[in-house]
């Protein structure tokens, strides 16, 4: 059996805590602990300790909360901190205690933090990471929680306050369970008039006025707030508030906030309405109740509207066609109340719609399965019922379209109708720019009547002078001046100018990655591809070139100019190893099979580290003469066989675009024919049952609909129960239905790898390559991520960025563990790299590949095992004619079957290759060995592709996808699973 080093309990604590600028049940942080994938709240972790301190100006605050926890119980745990943020709010500090005493993070790029943070991990001492996800989400890891043991994190945000009645609006939840330690603090500055209090945790917290400030603040001991903290403070109608701050000697930062009433609200005509209504599976999390008192509030009082509805989910369907008077909407309503939420969310199914009328969009803006290609010509009107949505890009599509964001969580049902029946009253920029840069937003809707603005200015004092208006047409103009007396002091007004930059980024991530990481890192901000850690020791800061926070960066210079470590081993690519690899796939494939060996299979048991011993390839001595063919020889091969054999030599590409090398063609024919067959592994879970007693493919999904309510985030559910339809041929509901599982946790690369495996099996190919894309973007770390990424681009027929992506797996920089970890990658990419360049040849351009790992290499069988879990061991193994085993223990066989190095700790892949074929029937099987994690994705998903005469031109692939766990039913005594046979 293999050992392991000592394991790690890995369970996980999410801390949810709902900022939202106007809510009906304030609520504290709420820890939850995950026991087999499954949230759970766990008494024995308590929040021990409070701290919140509170600071405004204008319309602008900062908030920082410190909170301590304690595991009372007898076990190590391990935390995952998790919270959504309203529009525009991002977090800007995070700190993390490190044996004691509190430690800032300092922003990274989001793969660097996320590859030192796993690769830190493996060595058992574990940093502090925050990362943003999709939509405005940020979670945080934390470990240990020590038995008996305290932890404390500390999170800072900014955030534009919300206008509600005149008043600017701060909320804090707090209200609920007993905190043993509790303290707040709340300070406002440059205001006139006394903040009034909406709602205050203790009957003792009331302001002060303290020079030009307003303080308050409480501390107390196993304190239960009665209330949460809500302060409100009057606005002055057309009277900007403003702060400067130096930017550097020839420029200053600016922020202005105003309160806007439109000098006469345009009442627009509401006669032809498009709803889509996102209906998939995160749908269900929506206030619908929100939605629909929204819709009937916005049709109350109108007449001879037209109103089309279309559900959006994996495929965009019209439900109906609605003629709506006088507020009769009882059909539509009953159409909402009778949607099936179910699969992933495709934008890109939307088909085109016709122009005229407006469009309402009730959505969260996270679309998973593809994006609108084109926007629809008429004003798009984005609802937003959930505080977990992607407002940049929803608020994009208003903007871009004429229309208006739609935000129920801030917004009464009352003022979001009045929002679509009145045309959007507009910023539209600032009158003569000369001195001014940068100024965000550029252009926006006014909502609620309140608008930050920011930017840079080369000279104080000047005058700006606002633009607002209809359409494009000015309607009023408003001066704000600024000068030096409004300075900002300590406040970080630039953090605020640098949110709007990114938010106006975001949506156009793919082109503006470098800015937005650029901004992130410059003034510590968390963007999708920034994130902060906190690592432990100042050598870990040098080794991996971080530079760390203040405190320690005497100690980091005084380390990196001794150069006690060694830097340039924390990072590297495969291309040195992967010509080592090269020569040995050469000599292997031009050696002369079958050889006499032993087949003697090692049965003691063996340590990991055991086994990179034990795996060396057969010595040098055993290999036989490479013996050629001559080109009389040649003449009887198939053409098909190997394209563009040529008189001896496989033809190489051409010579001005290509660096293919012309390659002896030794002793290889590709098998005439062959068979594979693919073992059905059917899950025996007790839900397929009622299923299979379905009298009707719709009475076997509604079957899965009610099931589904006992299994809802039970990801091994809907993997079965998609295996289940595509076993029926219904493969549309197959796709349907496995894309649930990229709706269940944000960013989950486990879950979306999953997905990936089955949308190959099922040939949705266009929907793999947008899956394994997201997944490349959040792990570039793994050259898998490369590789699947790859390799669904050459399914796709996308040859050139096949090919580029695979070179990239290799050439990518990675740390030392992971390199560690997945040592011997190359052979297979190796593999897959020279098959496109030999099979699409007059299609691809190799020249700016290195020459040495170019070599055709056709093989008759090929066989590689894939998995979607980090930190798990699955052994390939397969058995000849001869029955003759191979696998880590025996790595080549006589007829010259080889095994790819065995990994242990990682994600694969394993690759079985034969080069000459002899008759009679093999088998494919798979040994699971276990793995060192619990996720939320239940057990790990295998894929297993088999080929027969690889990259000879004429191949067959089979694919079989299946999930596994130590003990799996479907094992033999020796754990091994049958997965694949075939015969020649």
């Amino acid at each position: 059996m293999k050992m392991y080093p000592k394991q790690r309990c890995r369970l996980v604590l999410t801390l949810l805590v709902l900022l939202v600028a106007v809510v009906t049940r304030a609520q504290v942080p709420v820890m939850e602990i995950n026991e087999n994938g499954k949230y759970r709240s766990d008494q024995t972790v308590t929040l021990q300790q409070l701290s919140a301190d509170v600071k405004v100006v204008g319309n602008i605050a900062t908030t920082t909360m410190r909170m301590r926890f304690y595991n009372g119980s007898g076990r190590l745990k391990e935390g995952r901190l998790t919270f959504p943020l309203p529009e525009e709010v991002s977090v800007s500090g995070f700190a993390l205690d490190m044996n004691g005493v509190m430690r800032k993070a300092v922003p990274v790029e989001k793969e660097k933090a996320t590859a030192v943070f796993e690769s830190i991990e493996r060595r058992q001492v574990d940093p502090g990471i925050l990362e943003k996800t999709e939509g405005n989400n940020f979670r945080t890891r934390i470990y240990p929680l020590n038995p008996d043991g305290v932890r404390t994190v500390e999170i800072t945000y900014n955030q534009e306050l919300s206008s509600s009645n005149g008043q600017l609006v701060y909320y804090l939840p707090l209200a609920g369970k007993t905190i043993a330690s509790f303290s707040l603090s709340a300070s406002v500055y440059e205001t006139v008039a006394v903040p009034q209090l909406i709602e205050k945790p203790d009957g003792g917290f009331v302001f002060e006025k303290k020079g030009n400030v307003w303080k308050a603040s409480i501390s107390k001991s196993d304190f239960t707030p009665d209330q949460s903290l809500k302060i409100a403070f009057p606005q002055q109608v057309n009277a900007p508030r403003t702060l400067v701050k130096r930017k550097d000697a020839d420029s200053w930062y600016f922020l202005t906030n105003v309160q806007i009433i439109p000098p006469a609200p345009v009442v627009k005509p509401l006669q032809q309405v498009t709803i889509l209504w996102d209906n998939s599976l995160s749908g269900r999390k929506r206030d619908h109740k929100k939605e629909k008192a929204f819709l009937e509030k916005l049709f109350a009082t109108k007449s001879n509207i037209n109103v089309t509805l279309y559900a959006v989910a994996t495929a965009t369907k019209k439900v109906g066609d609605y003629a709506v008077s006088n507020g009769a909407i009882g059909g539509l309503l009953k159409a909402v109340d009778e949607m099936i939420y179910d699969g992933a969310t495709d934008y890109s199914s939307i088909p085109a719609l016709p122009p005229g009328g407006d469009l309402l969009f009730f959505t969260d803006g996270l679309s998973n399965f593809g994006e609108w290609s084109q926007l629809p010509s008429k004003p798009v009107y984005p609802v937003v019922a959930t505080p977990v949505a992607n407002y940049s890009k929803l608020r994009y599509y208003s903007s871009s379209t004429g229309g208006q964001l739609i935000d129920l969580n801030q917004t009464d049902v009352a003022g979001a109708a009045a929002q679509v029946m009145h045309k959007p009253y507009r910023f539209l920029g600032v009158k003569y720019l000369y001195d001014i840069s940068n100024v965000n937003p550029a252009t926006a809707a006014v909502s609620g009547g309140n608008l930050m603005i920011t930017g840079i200015v080369r000279k104080l004092p000047v005058t700006l002078t606002l633009q607002f208006g209809y359409g494009n047409k000015v309607a009023q103009e408003i001066p704000v001046t600024l000068d030096a007396q409004q300075t900002a002091g300590d406040w970080a007004i630039e953090t605020f100018w640098a949110q709007q930059q990114l938010a106006a980024l975001e949506p156009f991530y793919d082109q503006n990655k470098e800015t937005i990481s650029r901004l992130g890192k410059e003034f510590g901000i968390v963007t999708p591809n920034t994130s902060l850690i906190v690592l432990e020791s100042v050598a870990d800061y040098v080794k991996y070139k971080i530079a760390p926070p203040a405190e320690l960066l005497q100690e980091y210079k005084a380390l990196v100019k001794r150069r006690q470590l060694n830097q340039e081993e924390a990072w590297d690519n495969y291309l040195a190893a992967a010509k080592e690899r090269m020569k040995d796939l050469k000599e292997w494939w031009h050696t002369n099979y079958p050889i006499k060996r032993s087949t003697k299979k090692i049965t003691e048991p063996r340590r990991m580290e055991d086994r990179e011993v034990m795996a060396a390839p057969a010595p040098a001595q055993e290999r036989s003469n490479i013996q050629t063919i001559s080109g009389e020889e040649l003449k009887d091969l198939p053409d098909a066989n190997i394209p563009g054999l040529l008189q001896g030599r496989v033809a190489g590409v051409n010579a001005a675009t290509s660096q293919m090398e012309e390659t002896v063609v030794v002793g290889y024919r590709a098998a005439p024919k062959g068979k594979v067959t693919a073992i059905d592994i059917k899950s025996d879970a007790e839900y397929l049952k009622p299923m299979d007693a379905a009298v009707s493919m719709d009475a076997a999904y509604r079957t899965y609909l009610r099931l589904r309510e006992n299994y809802q985030t039970t990801p091994s559910f809907y993997f079965d129960m998609a295996n289940w339809f595509y076993g029926k041929r219904e493969t549309g509901r197959a796709i349907d239905i496995i894309s649930n599982l990229v709706e269940l946790e944000l960013e989950d690369a486990v879950l979306y790898k999953t997905v990936a495996y089955l949308l190959k099996k099922y040939g949705a190919y266009d929907k793999e390559l947008v899956i394994t894309k997201k997944v490349l973007d959040w792990r570039p770390m793994d050259p898998q991520s490369y590789r699947d990424y790859a390799l669904a681009l050459q399914d796709n027929g996308k040859y050139q960025q096949a090919l580029d992506t695979l070179y990239a797996a290799l050439t990518q920089s990675y740390t030392e563990e992971a390199r560690t970890r997945d040592q011997g990658i190359e052979e297979v990419l190796l593999m897959e790299l020279n098959h496109i360049a030999s099979r699409y040849n007059a299609r691809v351009n190799t020249s700016k590949i290195d020459k040495a790992l170019l070599y055709r290499l056709p093989v008759d069988i090929r066989v590689v095992l894939n998995w979607n879990m980090d930190h798990t061991d699955i052994d390939l193994h397969v058995t000849d004619p001869k029955n003759e085993e191979c696998y880590y223990g025996s790595r080549e066989t006589s007829l010259g079957g080889r095994i790819s190095d065995d990994f242990t700790d990682g994600f694969g892949p394993e690759q079985f290759l034969l080069k000459k074929a002899i008759r009679g029937k093999y088998q494919i099987k798979t040994n699971f060995f276990g793995e060192r994690q619990v996720t939320v994705a239940g057990p790990p998903t295998l894929m297993a592709e088999v080929f027969l005469r690889y990259a000879s031109g004429n191949e067959e692939r089979k694919i079989v996808v299946f999930q596994d766990a130590k003990g799996s039913r479907a094992a033999n005594a020796d754990g091994q699973v049958l997965i694949a046979a075939f015969d020649f």
